[in-house]
């Protein structure tokens, strides 16, 4: 695995920096593939001091034993049988596990997500149904089952040569997992901040069924609004309160995701891709995406996602948007 990896710990406002390189070096029972990371609870016993910026997303699951994490500011005890998801861009510090854990950590990035064609559909509802609590209790069973795939991963990863055949293997075990644990969200109604009425729970997963349908198309409040009867202020405040974003945010999150995808695996033109997102002009597609990606279509395009420096340094290349890109 190259020291660039996608999924990496990122220096932010003096948070250290640590690629899955180093972390393979220091600890030998994590196991890695393509874009994504797999690690065994128990390791964490060493990390009671960490403190880092995660680039990816995690899923995982105890099984038995404790561990104590602290999740941007706020502590956290994983018990056994927990369910947890980290966002990307969370902060990860005191991280603490008994000898007796057993569970594992899978942290993978969106490109892995894109590669096996999961849904946006999902991602968005991962996004954000786990903002404030990461952390859900779930069956003795639906555990051990999600442990069971984490394990059996391992075990591919540890046995078979590096191959297309066992990226194969490994895409359809962790894809397998993924719904899995959607399901398990959804049974639990997706986890919110505090007690809220069935009224706002109701309002806030249209909005995100409306959202995943029309994202690609619509981008206005006032759209989404009027297909739920309310005020373009009153889903605003809703929103809010369910996710912390109001509904402009959320609805480029889920437009720039889409933009994303499109941009590093459909094979389509930028152009084209300004007339499927319903942009005026590829003009008016390139300033949206830069304005909120920090980088040109054009440039991200053609990002490996193996070095910041192509976003850090943006604005030294010229921009073609104006041009007739491929």
């Amino acid at each position: 695995m190259p020291k660039d990896s996608k999924i990496s710990y990122m220096k932010q406002d003096g948070i250290k920096r640590t690629s899955i390189e180093r972390l393979k070096s220091r600890f030998e029972t994590a196991y890695y593939s393509e874009d994504m990371v797999i690690t065994p609870l128990v390791m964490f016993r060493e990390l009671d001091d960490l403190t880092a910026l995660i680039q990816g997303i995690s899923i995982g699951v105890t099984v038995s034993g404790t561990a104590r994490i602290k999740i941007n500011g706020k502590l956290h005890e994983l018990r056994p049988n927990t369910l947890f998801i980290f966002n990307e861009n969370t902060v990860i510090e005191q991280v603490k596990a008994s000898i007796r854990s057993s569970g594992y950590m899978i942290t993978y990035s969106q490109q892995y997500l894109n590669s096996i064609h999961v849904d946006t559909q999902d991602l968005i509802s991962i996004y954000h149904g786990f903002l404030d609590e990461p952390c859900v209790q779930i069956t003795p069973e639906e555990a051990t089952y999600i442990h069971d795939i984490s394990k059996f991963m391992r075990s591919v990863l540890c046995d078979y040569a590096p191959s297309a055949n066992r990226q194969k293997i490994i895409s359809s075990l962790f894809a397998a997992m993924f719904h899995y644990v959607m399901g398990i969200l959804q049974q639990h109604n997706l986890p919110t901040n505090g007690t809220v009425s069935n009224r706002t729970d109701e309002l806030f997963n249209t909005f995100l069924s409306l959202l995943r349908e029309h994202c690609s198309t619509e981008r206005s409040v006032e759209f989404y609004a009027s297909k739920m009867n309310i005020t373009p202020k009153y889903l605003s405040l809703i929103l809010k309160k369910k996710s912390g974003r109001n509904a402009s945010k959320l609805i480029d999150e889920a437009v720039v995701y889409e933009a994303k995808r499109l941009l590093k695996y459909s094979g389509m033109s930028i152009r084209d891709i300004a007339i499927k997102l319903n942009f005026a002009s590829q003009s008016f597609f390139g300033k949206y995406f830069k304005q909120r990606v920090g980088v040109s279509p054009s440039r991200y395009k053609i990002w490996d996602g193996r070095t910041e420096d192509i976003i850090a340094n943006d604005s030294a290349f010229p921009d073609p948007m104006m041009e007739n890109e491929a």
